[in-house]
């Protein structure tokens, strides 16, 4: 449940995310506001790791560089994000962005890629995500 908590939380506030950064990329740029986005949430992950008094920083060296990069795939999400809200709107964004999240989790999930475990990809999985992109087609109209 605590898992499922999260994820609401996390769809809600990516939605509320685009929007902000949309607005704010019509006064400052969209790289610039892609920034002000990546520092802000790094000045509070700071502040959150220092008020939990969390030392697993220390082991920040042993990440391996791959996954260390993970930052800059944020900018880049960012950037694709704020674009899209411009020339789409938030509704279909939010809704393509789902669509790609899910084909790309299927494709991790079928080859166990970066060292997460293979899993089966089953018929209503592949059902699922056809249906959303129909829902999509349905939003554009």
């Amino acid at each position: 449940m605590k898992g499922v908590i999260f994820a609401l939380a996390g769809g809600f506030f990516l939605t509320f995310q685009s929007v902000a950064n949309a607005t704010i990329s019509n006064q400052i740029g969209t790289w610039q506001a892609a920034a002000m986005t990546q520092l802000t949430g790094f000045v509070l992950a700071v502040l959150i790791v220092l008020a939990l008094r969390d030392r697993s920083y220390r082991d920040l060296g042993q990440v391996p560089k791959l996954y260390a990069s993970g930052g800059a795939l944020a900018a880049i999400v960012l950037f694709s994000n704020i674009t899209a809200v411009h020339l789409m709107g938030v509704t279909l964004t939010i809704g393509i962005f789902l669509i790609a999240q899910l084909v790309a989790a299927i494709i991790i999930d079928k080859f166990g890629w970066f060292d997460m475990m293979k899993k089966n990809i089953s018929r209503t999985q592949i059902i699922g995500v056809a249906l959303m992109i129909l829902g999509v087609v349905v939003l554009k109209i």
